[in-house]
């Protein structure tokens, strides 16, 4: 949301969401919140990481981490995510589009062995970014689905705080 929505403005729309996906008798709602910030080849941070904070102003039920797993950033801080190099090492439609976000970065096009191509390439224009697992919250939106969703953990907070002049905040948007 944009920051000139006032402070309670996500929770509300997230209200206002669950009333809606209630009325399609949907049982629940799970999302992530992804907490490792992304950085550019210049170290400046180009997507922040968040706990989840607007997760768990709404009562959101904290059912810890989801899989770890490695991330390949291209230069840009952006992710090469691994569906999209799976099209190109197997040729599944996209894989064009896959393979010339590599390009954009000083690949050459791709000859007649795609597989051959990305393993040249894939290791010089991405690195690697272990992954712990994003944070994962859950919300019933039936009477059935509360009694059977298991107790929550206590929510995850910033190990690291600093201060920016106003609040503390954790590393990247702190929210």
């Amino acid at each position: 949301m944009l920051d000139s929505v006032p402070g309670n403005g996500e929770t509300w729309f997230l209200g206002q969401c669950f009333k809606h996906l209630r009325g399609l008798d949907l049982v629940g709602v799970l999302t992530f919140s992804d907490p490792v910030p992304r950085r550019n080849v210049e170290g400046e941070i180009v997507v922040g990481g968040h706990l989840g904070t607007v997760f768990q102003a709404h009562n959101g039920l904290y059912l810890g981490r989801g899989t770890a797993w490695t991330l390949r950033l291209l230069p840009d801080g952006c992710v090469l995510s691994d569906r999209a190099i799976q099209k190109i090492r197997s040729g599944e439609p996209g894989w064009k589009d896959a393979a010339a976000e590599l390009c954009d970065f000083g690949a050459p096009p791709v000859g007649e062995d795609r597989r051959t191509w990305l393993a040249e390439w894939l290791p010089r224009l991405t690195r690697p970014l272990p992954h712990p697992g994003n944070h994962r919250y859950a919300w019933p939106l039936s009477r059935i689905a509360r009694r059977l969703m298991p107790a929550g953990l206590p929510y995850p907070k910033w190990q690291a705080l600093f201060w920016d002049g106003k609040r503390a905040r954790g590393p990247g948007d702190g929210a």
